[in-house]
């Protein structure tokens, strides 16, 4: 499986379920999600860096926080100001 930022819980679960044997991430400095239960369960995690993606979810969360907090696994995150 190919996916832009590291797996949420679902679709880390869904990868596990599905037998996937790789999953490629391309950035996964944004949020950081089920990789270690991956690896975990024998599946082959490769997270590739990319600059231009972490560049351009860092552009995104700055300018859409009300949105990127939203979810609950990230919220904590959020300065209180802003929550």
């Amino acid at each position: 499986m190919y996916t832009t930022l590291s797996p949420c819980d679902m679709c880390t679960g869904a990868c596990v379920m599905y037998k996937v044997s790789r999953v490629v991430i391309g950035e996964n400095k944004s949020f950081v999600g089920g990789e270690e239960y991956l690896k975990q369960r024998g599946i082959e995690v490769v997270v590739l860096g990319n600059k231009e993606m972490t560049g351009m979810m860092q552009k995104y969360i700055d300018e859409n926080p009300r949105i990127w907090y939203a979810s609950p696994t990230v919220v904590t995150n959020l300065p209180s100001t802003q929550r």
